[in-house]
């Protein structure tokens, strides 16, 4: 199974916004590490003043730079703010506001940015900061002045640091309100496609996906090849599952833009969607760019696999077995291509040389299915039972593999003991009940059958298994075909078309003397599965309406499929003797 992998667009898009405003500062809304790293660039580097320094000033300076060095932030922004008040420098103010936004202490945030707004009154970074104080404070229409005069003294990169101003709110109230804002001011500015895109990010940020594709949408109607809007486009169409228009998206995107990330992306999509030719044309030219990348060549290799190239997909995964870091996943897939090759000795090889997880106990039940398969029991047993001791967390499943091969061995006994053993310790598991069920059968412990299957459907009353196999057997196996109608009535319900369960309900019905009604039925199940069992019932149907022609040409297509099958041979000896 191929996993899809996709890379989260929006947080990229997010990322990539904090490290474009003018300063560089990230004060307000990382993570507490990344916030006091932030600050501490702040802080080293020393403000250029242009003015003669006082003493004082000097001092307060000193005091608020060995501060800050320490970590006591709130002493550095007292120092730098008195230090501010008396010189009017814009770098000390500055520096000022941002620690006071780090700090979210929103009295002295007000009072650096007015002293800055006084110095410098035309200075967009200012103009973020005051927008974003106006949101903290709640001033919606300062907040709206603010961004309005950015957008007028320079929008080119609006959309980046308008995020960036916007990493210092915290609580939700703020976040609404500068929403607010931006609708505010796209109503304004109409054709301006970064205010609805800061939009669409922050919808996107709150899982409101669907008011984050109207906003993208509004963007890609004023610019339809702007590549961030596209790849946000793609992203929220993959978070509703909508693969074919997410990889559109992303083509679009690549045509404009092309880049191997965004590459990489459309062939896991494309993957994903089954669309293996056209991925494999997009990783073959990935490759040919990175010819050194591996992962690349791997996917190629699966994708291969997907489309019936196994000799292409081999000398990948060859090549790659050799290298560490795939050794165990290319030895998997190889030894999947021998054992379906049914060249069990060299998928044994390949299996037993995987020495991680998960592929290391996929591997393990392989091998044993291999074994099963060569009809090499003892080995299957020594390795299924070593895998018990090694994957105690799996041993539920492992138990039903020993079963089944104690079943094929025909020793039903220690079958039947090794599954009511498991039971000991996971009385509740349906699965291993229900093989104990069918071991039981075999050994004519009906009644050992019936409370196993009664009690999964206590548990479960629509186990369409649990109640075809108590519906058949009591057909089978008694008369007590009226009881054995209410869970085959019930089965068929839930899955009309499946042929196991029809031929239960058409030999139900040829137990009630039914036989037309029957012989419909059983001839639809053999019609989707022409099984030996299901044969042997259409014969007996067949040969009680005198249709003894096509039930000899039935009797006789499925013996060369099934030369062995018991109850063929007995159904064969009863009805046509020798002939």
């Amino acid at each position: 199974m191929i996993v899809l992998k996709v890379v989260t667009i929006v947080g990229a898009l997010m990322l990539a916004a904090c490290t474009t405003l003018q300063s560089g500062s990230q004060l307000g809304g990382e993570k507490k590490e990344a916030s006091e790293l932030a600050l501490q660039t702040v802080l080293n580097e020393a403000p250029e003043i242009k003015t003669a320094i006082a003493p004082d000033v000097l001092f307060l300076l000193m005091t608020a730079e060995i501060a800050g060095q320490r970590g006591q932030y709130g002493v550095a922004l007292d120092g730098y703010l008195r230090a501010a008040n008396k010189v009017k420098d814009p770098e000390v103010i500055k520096r000022a506001a941002k620690i006071a936004l780090y700090l979210q202490d929103e009295a002295k945030l007000e009072q650096s940015l007015a002293l800055w707004m006084e110095v410098e009154p035309n200075s967009l970074e200012a103009r973020y900061l005051l927008a974003v104080a106006a949101i903290k404070s709640g001033n919606k229409s300062l907040a709206i002045e603010s961004f309005d005069f950015v957008l007028t003294k320079d929008a080119s990169d609006f959309d980046n640091n308008a995020l960036v101003m916007l990493k210092g709110l915290q609580k939700q109230s703020e976040l609404n309100l500068a929403y607010q804002v931006f609708e505010a001011l796209s109503i304004k500015y109409p054709d301006n496609a970064k205010l609805y895109f800061v939009q669409a990010l922050m919808d996107a940020q709150n899982k409101r996906n669907r008011q984050a594709q109207l906003k993208v949408s509004q963007v890609l109607a004023l610019e339809p090849n702007w590549i961030k809007a596209l790849l946000l486009q793609a992203q929220l169409y993959i978070a509703q599952g909508a693969l074919f228009e997410a990889t559109d998206f992303l083509q679009r995107a690549d045509k404009e833009e092309p880049r191997a990330e965004i590459k990489e992306q459309i062939a896991q999509l494309l993957m994903q969607q089954s669309r293996f030719s056209e991925a494999q044309e997009v990783l073959q030219e990935l490759i040919a760019q990175t010819p050194e990348n591996n992962e690349l060549k791997f996917k190629l290799a699966l994708i291969y696999l997907q489309i019936d190239k196994e000799k292409e997909a081999r000398v990948i995964l060859e090549a790659l077995v050799g290298e560490p870091a795939y050794r165990d996943r290319s030895a998997f897939y190889l030894g999947r291509m021998d054992a379906k090759a049914r060249r069990a000795n060299e998928a044994l090889l390949w299996f037993d040389i995987i020495g991680v997880e998960p592929y290391k106990y996929e591997a393990g039940v392989s091998a044993t299915l291999i074994l099963m398969d060569e009809q090499r029991f003892e080995d299957a047993l020594l390795r299924v039972q070593r895998m018990q001791t090694e994957y105690p967390q799996k041993k539920s499943d492992l138990v039903l593999i020993e079963s089944e091969i104690y079943s094929q061995m025909q020793s039903y006994v220690k079958a039947f003991d090794v599954l009511t053993g498991a039971l000991l310790g996971d009385a509740d598991n349906h699965k291993i009940l229900y093989a104990r069920a069918l071991i039981a059968e075999k050994l004519g412990k009906l009644q050992v059958l019936e409370e196993d299957l009664k009690y999964i459907l206590e548990k479960n009353p629509d186990d369409v298994s649990a109640l075809n196999a108590l519906g058949y057997t009591l057909v089978d196996k008694t008369s007590r075909y009226v009881e054995a109608k209410i869970y085959l009535d019930k089965a068929i319900a839930l899955k009309p078309n499946d042929a196991i369960i029809m031929d239960s309900y058409g030999w139900l019905l040829f137990k009630l003397n039914k036989v037309p009604e029957a012989y419909q039925y059983l001839q639809r199940a053999y019609d989707l599965e022409p099984q030996a069992e299901i044969a042997a019932h259409l014969v007996e149907v067949l040969w009680l309406m005198g249709r003894l022609e096509e039930a000899r040409v039935v009797l006789s297509d499925a013996l060369k499929r099934n030369p062995s099958d018991g109850l063929l041979v007995e159904v064969k000896k009863r009805l046509f003797g020798n002939n």
